[in-house]
C-alpha cells in the first residue's frame, strides 16, 4: 500500500515538473524576440542620446568595432559604435569602465564627433551610493551633461579633472570618488580615440544585422598606437 502511495506520488511530482518545465520553455521561447526587440530598442535609445540623428543615416547598433584596449576599462572587450552620414565617418560611441567607483564599475558611453568634441555621456550601470554617487545618472542631475560640447586634445587634458583636482568639473558635495571616476574614464577614453579615430572606423564590423559577433574581428590593441598612459585616477580619493 505505502509502496502504490509513493509510486502514485512521485508520479504526480514528476508529471508536475515536467509540465512546469514545459511552461517555462514555452514563456521563454514565447518572449524571447520580444525581449530582444525591447533591448536594441533600448540599446537605440542611449545610442541616439549620446550621437544625435544629425550625425548619422546609418544604424548604429549595427556598425561597431570590437576593442581590446585596458583604456576603456579592465573587461577584454569594449564596443565602439560607429556613426557615418552619406558613408562618411562622423561620431563614434565608446563604451567604458570606470573601475575605480565607491562602489565598483560604473559603466558608460561616450559619443565623440570626428572633431574630438564630445556630443554627450551617459551611465548605463552603476552601485554608487543613493542620494550621492548616483548623481551621475541623468534622471538623478544634470551633472552628466557637464561633458556635451567639450573638446579633448593633447593640449587640455589638465582641465579633465575634477576642480579639486586642478580640472574643470563638478565634484558632489560629500562625494569625490565618483565623479572622480568617471571624468578620469571619459578621460582615457578620449585620449585613446584622439589617437585611434582612423583605425576604429575602419576596423571589420562586428555587429553586422545587428548581431554582436563577440571573439570575431577584435582588435588587437598590440598594433595600435597607445602612446597616451592610462591616468592614476586613485591618488587623494576621498570617501564617497
Amino acid at each position: 500500500m505505502m509502496k502504490e502511495s509513493l509510486v502514485k506520488n512521485g508520479t504526480m511530482l514528476g508529471a508536475f515538473a515536467v509540465v512546469t518545465t514545459a511552461l517555462i520553455a514555452l514563456t521563454f521561447f514565447g518572449t524571447e524576440e520580444k525581449i530582444e526587440q525591447q533591448r536594441k530598442q533600448k540599446l537605440l535609445s542611449v545610442l541616439n542620446e549620446v550621437v544625435p540623428k544629425r550625425y548619422h543615416d546609418n544604424a548604429l547598433y549595427a556598425d561597431c568595432a570590437l576593442i581590446d584596449a585596458s583604456e576603456l576599462g579592465e573587461q577584454s572587450t569594449h564596443k565602439v559604435y560607429r556613426a557615418r552620414l552619406e558613408g562618411k565617418p562622423s561620431a563614434l560611441i565608446l563604451e567604458a569602465t570606470a573601475p575605480d567607483g565607491y562602489s565598483g564599475n560604473i559603466d558608460m558611453v561616450i559619443g565623440v564627433d570626428t572633431s574630438m568634441t564630445v556630443l554627450g555621456v551617459r551611465v548605463v550601470d552603476h552601485k554608487e551610493t543613493p542620494g550621492l554617487g548616483d548623481k551621475v545618472e541623468l534622471a538623478i542631475s544634470d551633472w552628466i551633461k557637464s561633458f556635451s560640447g567639450r573638446k579633448f586634445s593633447s593640449d587640455n587634458t589638465k582641465q579633465w579633472q575634477v576642480k579639486k583636482d586642478g580640472g574643470e568639473f563638478d565634484q558632489f558635495t560629500g562625494a569625490t570618488i565618483t565623479p572622480r571616476a568617471v571624468v578620469g574614464a571619459v578621460k582615457r577614453a578620449l585620449a585613446f580615440t584622439n589617437h585611434n579615430q582612423a583605425q576604429m572606423f575602419n576596423a571589420p564590423n562586428a555587429c553586422a544585422s545587428g548581431d554582436e559577433e563577440l571573439g570575431a574581428n577584435v582588435i588587437d590593441t598590440d598594433v595600435i598606437d597607445t602612446n597616451e598612459q592610462p591616468i592614476n585616477t586613485n591618488e587623494g580619493e576621498q570617501n564617497d
